[in-house]
């Protein structure tokens, strides 16, 4: 190992556990897939503020617009929803995400 190589315990910055039922969802696309372990990993870790979808977006190496698109396909298959925190002058400041725990089973084929 060179002097610029740091080996650490990748679990230390949090993980998640992604259902099988999610990964054998063939209407999902791999983009959002991805997206679903992501954030699982965000709750896994126990955080309760997300990164921004920039952040998520360059984490992903996707663009915004991918990134809208395939977080499209998860919340119409009800994987996911968007809450919007208001911010003191009423207007809304951040996004929390919620990974459901039940979806419908009609929606698994």
């Amino acid at each position: 190992m060179d002097k610029t190589t740091q080996v650490v315990d990748v679990l230390s910055m949090g993980y998640g556990t992604v259902p099988r039922s999610v990964m054998s969802d063939r209407k999902l696309t791999v983009e959002a897939k991805a997206i679903y372990a992501y954030f699982a990993a965000c709750i896994g870790a126990g955080d309760t503020s997300f990164p921004t979808v920039g952040e998520i977006s360059k984490d992903l190496n996707m663009s915004e617009e991918r990134f809208r698109k395939h977080q499209k396909n998860l919340i119409e298959r009800g994987y996911l929803t968007i809450r919007k925190n208001p911010a003191a002058n009423g207007r809304y400041s951040t996004n929390v995400y919620v990974i459901q725990e039940r979806v419908a089973i009609n929606r698994m084929t």
